[in-house]
Formats: C-alpha cells, sequence, structure tokens
C-alpha cells in the first residue's frame, strides 16, 4: 500500500451527499494528502472537479457494479470513502475489493443485516490483507457509539449497564437517505432489525439485556419533554452492542450485560404537536413500509437520489444528544453531546471524513486493526479527540 499513488478516493462523489464529502476534503484535508474523486457519470465528474478545481488525474469513472473496474480503483488508494447507496445494491465489489487488496474502507450506511451479511464474508479476507472496514461512519452511528464508550468510562465493568440516549433534531432528508430506507422495505431487511443481537458474533460472551421503555411514546417525566423512540435507534443500538462486544474482545469490556435504547425528545409538555407529528411518521413507516403502495406514495412525496434540503437548511440544522447510563446499583453518569448542521447531511459528512483522516494521520497506531470493526473499536480515543479539536461539543454532566 505505501505504492499506492493516493491517499484516499471518494466513491459516490456525485451524489447529494458525497458533493458535500468532496466539498468538505476540499476544505479541511491536509496539502500534501492526495485524494480523488470517482462516481459512474463522466460528465457529472467533470463538472464536480472543475467547482473543485481538481486536476483530470484525480477523477476516476467507476460503476459500482462493475466488478473489474471497482478492483482497478481501489488497488490505487490507501483509503475509499464511499456515500453511494443503498449500500446493499451499490456496495459489495467495493467492500470486497477493499478487503481483497488490503484497502481501508468506510462508509455512512444503516443497513445492519447487509453489513452482518459482509462480514461473514470478508471479515477474514481483511484480516489477512489488512484492510481496515469501517461501515456505519455516518450520524449512523458515531454519536450513539461515542456516547455508549464515553459513559462506561465513567463505571467500573459493571454487571449490568444500561444506556437512554435522547435525540433533539433539526434538518432534512436526502433521496439517498429515503432509497435505502425504502430499500430495507423491499428486501424485506426490515424483519432482521428485531434481533439486538444481529451484529454479534455467534458464540459472543457479550449480554444484552432488554432496554427499560425502548418502544415508549408520550410524556417523559424524568426527562420533562414529550417523547418518541428514535427513527434510528434499531441500527445505532446494534452498533453499540458490536462495540462492546468487540471491545470485549480488546480487553476493554463494557458490562457484563448492556442495554441501549434511542428516543426523541420533542418538545415540553406545553407542546405536544412535535410529539404527534413524530409519532404518526414513525408509526406510518413501521405499519405502512412494507406495502408497495405506501412506498410508491413516499417516492412521489420525498426526495428523489441526488435531491436534498436546501444549502440553509442544512447550515440551520442541528442534533443534540443527551445520553443518559445507570448501572444496576442505580449509579448513573450523563453526557451532553451536538454538532450544527442537518445531522442527515452535514454532520454524516464531518463524521465521515473526519474519520477517515484520522486513519491516514494515525496509521502507524492502528496497524494491529484490520477487519470489519465499529467506529469505537477502531478509533477509541483518537476518534473522539480529533472530532472534538473540529468542532464536536461533549459535556460530561454526570449526577
Amino acid at each position: 500500500m505505501s505504492d499506492t499513488p493516493f491517499d484516499l478516493i471518494l466513491i459516490g462523489a456525485t451524489g447529494f451527499t458525497g458533493k458535500r464529502a468532496a466539498r468538505y476534503l476540499k476544505e479541511h484535508a491536509p496539502e500534501n494528502f492526495n485524494w480523488g474523486i470517482a462516481a459512474r457519470n463522466q460528465d457529472k465528474v467533470s463538472a464536480l472537479a472543475d467547482k473543485l478545481n481538481l486536476e483530470n488525474d484525480r477523477c476516476f469513472i467507476v460503476d459500482n457494479l462493475n466488478k473489474e473496474r471497482v478492483e482497478e480503483v481501489v488497488q490505487k488508494t490507501k483509503i475509499v470513502i464511499t456515500t453511494a447507496g443503498p449500500f446493499s445494491l451499490y456496495g459489495e465489489n467495493v467492500i470486497a475489493a477493499c478487503a481483497k487488496f488490503g484497502t481501508h474502507y468506510l462508509d455512512i450506511t444503516g443497513e445492519v443485516g447487509f453489513i452482518k451479511q459482509m462480514s461473514d464474508k470478508y471479515d477474514e479476507i481483511a484480516k489477512k490483507s489488512g484492510a481496515l472496514l469501517i461501515p456505519f461512519s455516518g450520524f449512523d452511528s458515531v454519536p450513539a457509539d461515542i456516547a455508549a464508550f464515553l459513559l462506561q468510562k465513567e463505571f467500573h465493568q459493571p454487571k449490568k449497564l444500561s444506556i437512554k440516549s435522547y435525540y433533539s433534531i433539526s434538518g432534512g432528508f436526502n433521496g439517498g437517505t429515503i432509497a435505502t430506507m425504502l430499500n430495507k422495505f423491499e428486501t424485506g431487511e426490515y424483519k432482521k432489525m428485531n434481533n439486538p443481537a444481529l451484529l454479534l458474533s455467534r458464540n459472543t460472551e457479550q449480554k444484552i439485556h432488554k432496554p427499560k421503555d425502548a418502544q415508549f411514546f408520550g410524556f417523559d417525566a424524568a426527562l420533562r419533554r414529550w417523547s418518541a423512540p428514535f427513527i434510528m435507534g434499531a441500527i445505532n443500538s446494534k452498533v453499540v452492542y458490536r462495540t462492546a462486544e468487540l471491545m470485549r474482545e480488546q480487553n476493554s469490556p463494557y458490562a457484563e450485560s448492556i442495554s441501549y435504547s434511542e428516543h426523541s425528545s420533542l418538545g415540553r409538555w406545553y407542546n405536544p404537536v412535535p410529539f404527534l407529528l413524530v409519532s404518526i411518521i414513525v408509526l406510518s413507516l413501521t405499519l405502512l413500509g412494507p406495502f408497495e403502495w405506501f412506498r410508491n406514495v413516499l417516492r412521489r412525496i420525498m426526495p428523489s437520489p441526488g435531491e436534498g434540503p436546501s444549502e440553509d437548511q442544512i447550515e440551520n440544522g442541528y442534533f443534540k444528544l443527551l445520553a443518559v447510563a445507570q448501572d444496576q446499583d442505580g449509579q448513573k453518569a450523563s453526557l451532553n453531546m451536538s454538532y450544527p448542521g442537518d445531522p442527515g447531511n452535514k454532520s454524516t459528512v464531518f463524521f465521515l471524513c473526519e474519520s477517515a483522516l484520522c486513519i491516514a494521520e494515525h496509521a502507524d497506531k492502528l496497524m494491529s486493526k484490520s477487519g470489519f470493526k465499529t467506529p469505537v473499536s477502531a478509533f477509541g480515543e483518537l476518534l473522539v479527540a480529533r472530532l472534538t479539536e473540529r468542532g464536536l461539543k461533549i459535556k460530561s454532566t454526570n449526577k
């Protein structure tokens, strides 16, 4: 890999999220960092290169369904990041090539079932080649992963640790996110999400206990706000559980048994309107998502792939997270986390690109890591330090 000409290539660069990732790298990557862009449409790649003032030799045309072309591009770089989803449709050739040739890989997927399949298929290959494969490196699921990691440090290997996260967000959906969500229903992956141990090894020693009030809808007296299940909780909980398992394997266990749940923080008692709206959305997706007619309605009214919120919506959005942990003796610890900007677009790009740059900066410290990892099990404190230095706000509010 030391002879590869590129430090990083961004695949899916001409999509809605990909363009933002390319701009982020242009603005934040070190001057001596040699990176390029890749997508399947020549005209769109050329137009993006012109906007970013990138030379032609830093641009690649690649169809993710063309295995041979994907392998050609992957072999040119030390790191691949990809925003080209749904990943269950467009991700396997990229993952397979990275595992084969020892190229580090990061994506922004929330497709847990797909990643489980990829891990079963390519983890050993990646370990032999030295490739570090880190899915879930966007808003799915870096904040959740970091929150659980930091909170468990406040306890000394408890028998039982229960973590609840409360999200307050402002932003919009892009078409790629909608397409991925609809694809989960079309492929039947949504059926697998009822298994909390989906990402865990078959013979794992990590125990999971059922979270209390994980599906609660109503006024949360402890929070003093209206609350409903957070739409990404089913994804992020599985990533947190997988991290706990991997950290146990690294001799840094969280707890004998862990639970993690996510909830939306939706307004004070005198304003139930946000709660009602979010509850309708969550219940509609859960109950009607499996029906084709409902998915067709969503396609007509929601952004198409390549579309998304306006720049003002993205820049003026935010996510705020309150995470609370409690052990078997009732001892508690909590933290607040926030980042300015639409979580599904600006935050996701921030987490993805900074994670990739973290690999580049600390390659020597990460040489012992290979195969499929979660963000925290790959980076630990290295990622926390990097993100907080660059704008992620984390404040302990221990009780």
